[in-house]
């Protein structure tokens, strides 16, 4: 796990903590590839079909290993209990297959199976409007400060919470986690901690 700086802007006016497991260079030279496969954007990828060199049940049980690897580290890096709360996918949860939320699925699992460490949020933020997949158009001047409050229902739950919140892929310059954490203090957030799997180089 390696540390992360995110740097204050329009989109975050809270310094926080954030980390990284890994890099993720291009899909196709990546140290978390297991990501690309748990995206399966196309919605084509079936439970037996290799792609980027996992299929999906390895790729959950790579990403879940991470989980396990990283997150009690931070867990104990507060004396706070943090709440798990995940980064919405770009589109509204009924838009995609089963196939394709399982980046959430395992996360949903991983907390289930650490209660004693943390708080569930995994429901906290869900996209009520779709909004562009800025990894795949590139359009990233698509993100507007407040788009999650404009197209996400966070819950009241959020309010006077330390937050963990995890995503699957960070890239800087998009400024998509920014405003999600951004939004995460507007709700009432006592404090938010950021981790993403992968960091795009």
């Amino acid at each position: 796990m390696n540390h992360l700086e995110i740097e204050l802007n329009d989109f975050l006016q809270h310094k926080i903590t954030a980390y990284y497991h890994g890099y993720h260079r291009r899909w196709n030279d990546t140290e978390v590839g297991y990501i690309n496969t748990l995206k399966n954007d196309e919605g084509t990828f079936t439970s037996d079909r290799i792609d980027f060199g996992y299929t999906l049940s390895s790729a959950q049980k790579s990403l879940y290993k991470a989980l396990e690897q990283d997150l009690p580290i931070i867990a104990n890096s507060t004396t706070n209990k943090l709440t798990i709360c995940i980064m919405p996918r770009s589109k509204c949860n009924h838009n995609y297959q089963p196939t394709q939320l399982l980046f959430i699925d395992t996360i949903k699992k991983f907390v289930l199976n650490n209660v004693g460490l943390f708080n569930d949020g995994t429901d906290y933020i869900m996209r009520i409007i779709d909004t562009p997949t800025t990894h795949t158009t590139r359009d990233y001047d698509s993100v507007d400060i407040g788009i999650t409050q404009k197209t996400c229902k966070i819950s009241n739950h959020v309010n006077r919470k330390d937050i963990l919140l995890i995503d699957d892929i960070y890239t800087k310059s998009v400024n998509i986690d920014e405003d999600a954490i951004q939004a995460m203090y507007d709700n009432g957030a006592n404090s938010v901690i950021f981790y993403a799997i992968g960091k795009t180089m």
